[in-house]
C-alpha cells in the first residue's frame, strides 16, 4: 500500500519515459521537473534556513549531537535536508547521516564505519575515542534520534524494505532510467549503505 502511494507521489516530481541524459531540454520543460524544482527552491530558501537552524538548535541541546553538521545541498537540487555526525567507536571512524526530505514527511539514517579511510591518522582516532566521555554506543544514538526526529519533527521512518526499489520509468540528473531507486526520488543522488537503518 504505501508503495503505491510513494510512487505515485513520485510521479508528480519526476516525468514518465523521459531520460535526463539524452533527453534532457524536453526533461527540464515538464510540469513534474517545474514542479521539483519549485519545491526544492521554496526548501532551499532563507525562509526555511530557520528551520534548518530549528533542527541544528534541537541537536545542540545534546553534548554528541551538537557535532550534528548541516551538509544540505539543495542548491544541488538534493530533495532533502542532510544532517552528518562523525563518531569514533570501537577504534573505528563511523558517520551518522540523517536525511531529512523535503517531498514527504519521512527520514532515513544511514550508519557508514569507515574502516579502510586514510584521512585521519590511526593515533587521532584514538585519541578522539580517549576523549569522549558519553557511554552511549551508535544503535543508542541512533534511537535518540529516531525519538527526536519522530517526536519534535513529526517525520516518521521511511519503509527500509523499498528503500532501494528502482523505478522503470523516472529518473533524474545522473541516473539513467531503470536506475532512480526509491531513496533517490525522495532524498538524493546518494547511495544508502545498510538499507538505511541504524542497526
Amino acid at each position: 500500500m504505501i508503495t503505491e502511494v510513494l510512487k505515485n507521489l513520485a510521479y508528480l516530481y519526476y516525468p514518465k519515459n523521459i531520460c535526463p541524459w539524452n533527453q534532457k531540454e524536453q526533461y527540464l520543460e515538464t510540469v513534474e521537473y517545474k514542479r521539483l524544482e519549485q519545491v526544492i527552491d521554496l526548501f532551499s530558501s532563507d525562509e526555511n534556513q530557520k528551520l534548518r537552524n530549528a533542527i541544528k538548535a534541537e541537536f545542540d541541546k545534546d553534548l554528541v549531537f551538537r557535532d550534528f553538521q548541516d551538509f544540505s545541498r539543495l542548491d544541488w537540487q538534493d530533495r532533502c535536508y542532510t544532517f552528518l555526525l562523525s563518531i569514533v567507536e570501537g577504534g573505528e571512524l563511523c558517520s551518522v547521516t540523517l536525511y531529512l526530505s523535503v517531498l514527504v514527511p519521512y527520514y532515513v539514517i544511514d550508519i557508514i564505519i569507515h574502516k579502510e579511510q586514510m584521512i585521519i591518522p590511526r593515533s587521532k582516532i584514538e585519541e578522539l575515542e580517549k576523549e569522549n566521555v558519553d557511554p552511549r554506543k551508535i544503535k543508542d544514538l541512533v534511537l535518540e534520534i529516531e525519538d527526536m526526529v519522530e517526536k519534535k519533527l513529526l517525520y516518521s521512518k521511511f519503509p527500509k524494505e523499498i528503500l532501494n526499489h528502482k523505478f522503470e520509468d523516472i529518473s533524474f540528473q545522473d541516473s539513467y532510467l531503470g536506475e532512480f531507486k526509491m531513496f533517490n526520488a525522495f532524498f538524493n543522488n546518494q547511495f544508502i549503505h545498510r538499507d538505511g537503518h541504524g542497526n
